[in-house]
């Protein structure tokens, strides 16, 4: 399957080198469960708890429209995030479910003048369909091929102006036991952070939060990661097996 999206400033891309990988694991039932993104960053190792946003990506398709494209910056400033400047990656439940979320930059509308053009390189390997989604409203291009047997390959240019546009790039539909790699290339980024990758978790009742920031190294980040669903851990089962066994024996006298 091919599926090319492109507009009048699209960008040829140099090649990348893949650098993240998702896998799902199934979850045992009846028992309190989290789906976590494990990624790996040079040498650390950092989990993303997905949350959710509700109505997000209703339109489904391909695109990310301005509309949701607003919702995902008003649901990080909401939290007191800070997208300006940053790439943000996130994963959230919506209404193409399981989606991991990278938000390149934000804005606010009071830049002066006319700022310098940001260009971000971008790769996307997986094994399935293509359920990714852009917004190349402000440029660039994103172009999805075949890579031999069941593999995609993405390989897009997103681009900017630092708070005068924005745009964004979404993974949809995570299934168990699929995977995942991705890399992220400075083509010429302006006015952004030192610490330009900030890894957003969701954590309960205080909601979103920033959770780990990283840098360009060699203009490159590349991450490597797994989603997974958390369960207690075999301690925390052998109580509630505990538990039950006593419950039972209650029951019975």
């Amino acid at each position: 399957m091919n599926r090319v999206q492109r507009q009048d400033n699209a960008l040829a891309m140099p090649a990348l080198v893949a650098g993240v990988g998702l896998a799902v694991a199934m979850a045992a039932p009846a028992v309190a469960e989290q789906t976590v993104l494990s990624m790996t960053l040079n040498g650390e190792t950092i989990d993303l708890t997905a949350g959710s946003i509700p109505g997000l990506f209703a339109e489904g398709g391909s695109v990310i429209s301005p509309a949701d494209l607003g919702e995902i910056q008003d649901s990080l400033n909401a939290a007191g995030i800070e997208t300006r400047g940053h790439l943000s990656i996130m994963l959230a439940e919506t209404e193409q479910g399981l989606s991991l979320i990278n938000l390149f930059d934000g804005v606010d509308g009071t830049a002066p003048g006319t700022p310098p053009t940001s260009v971000l390189g971008c790769q996307l390997v997986w094994e399935g369909i293509d359920t990714t989604m852009v917004n190349l409203d402000a440029g660039g291009t994103w172009v999805v091929s075949p890579g031999g047997g069941d593999l995609l390959v993405g390989v897009g240019a997103f681009q900017w102006q630092a708070d005068i546009s924005y745009e964004a790039m979404s993974m949809t539909d995570l299934s168990i036991g699929q995977s995942l790699y991705l890399q992220f290339n400075d083509l010429g980024l302006h006015d952004m952070s030192d610490e330009v990758l900030q890894l957003i978790t969701f954590s309960g009742a205080a909601g979103w939060q920033v959770e780990q920031t990283v840098g360009f190294t060699d203009d490159v980040i590349a991450i490597d990661a797994t989603v997974t669903v958390i369960i207690p851990a075999p301690a925390a089962l052998a109580v509630l097996a505990a538990a039950g066994i006593r419950g039972r024996r209650r029951r019975r006298a």
